[in-house]
């Protein structure tokens, strides 16, 4: 949906303060986010420790079935503590907040139907990325909210896909625009900070990996900015 020129800046305004609020609220509420994602982020880079990627003896073959392999994975458990994140901050909004024991319970009855909306998104933007990069970036902005529908209205995966896809109708640029900038900008200042570190330490893993797994937390911004969006939708239905 085009914006016209007269409200760019309003909308670029309204984005950074969503940012701004995000941001706040990981601050806020680090101790939790932490307990709730660090044991999965950790058992994901375990996970993966086992496939040497980088081998050159490895056939095209090997190397699709190992990325297979840690796809499916991260899809199983994914749903853990991404429900989990978005149990907590719904306990927040509500003016209870979760444990980050109470927040994995909360989720955990929903973990199937989570997978499969994950999964069917997933397969969803992998289609659109096979046609051109700008379907799969479409497709994925107008069922990003799918997840918290999921876990907060316990809706159906048909309802949670259908529902996401017509709520986001006129909210695709803030979107598009807050996560790209949360995304990118984590990802250079990630880039910056191993290039630093792998000159300092370049015969040690550890701390690139400790660097990797501070940005992963620093990652739940854009579910947190996700979630913000979230709630202007319902607020406004």
């Amino acid at each position: 949906m085009a914006i016209p020129l007269r409200q760019v800046v309003p909308v670029i305004s309204m984005i950074f303060e969503y940012i701004k609020q995000s941001f706040f609220f990981l601050r806020q509420n680090l101790k939790t986010l932490v307990a709730i994602n660090l044991p999965f982020i950790i058992i994901s880079y375990l996970f993966v420790q086992q496939f040497d990627l980088s081998l050159v003896s490895q056939t095209p073959q090997q190397l699709a079935d190992s990325m297979l392999t840690i796809t499916v994975f991260n899809l199983l458990i994914m749903p853990i503590y991404w429900g989990a994140t978005i149990a907590f901050m719904q306990s927040t909004i509500d003016g209870q907040p979760f444990s980050a024991t109470q927040a994995l319970l909360a989720c955990s009855k929903s973990w199937f139907k989570l997978f499969v909306v994950f999964t069917l998104y997933s397969l969803l933007i992998s289609m659109g990325l096979l046609l051109l990069i700008i379907p799969g970036i479409y497709i994925a902005i107008r069922l990003s909210i799918s997840d918290y529908i999921c876990i907060i209205e316990k809706r159906s995966i048909t309802q949670c896909l259908n529902d996401s896809w017509q709520q986001t109708k006129d909210y695709v640029w803030p979107i598009f625009h807050g996560v790209a900038l949360i995304s990118i900008s984590i990802l250079v200042l990630r880039s910056l900070v191993l290039n630093l570190t792998q000159s300092l330490f370049p015969d040690q893993m550890g701390p690139s990996i400790l660097i990797n797994i501070c940005f992963d937390i620093l990652n739940l911004l854009v579910l947190i900015y996700g979630f913000r969006i979230y709630c202007i939708i319902k607020a406004e239905l």
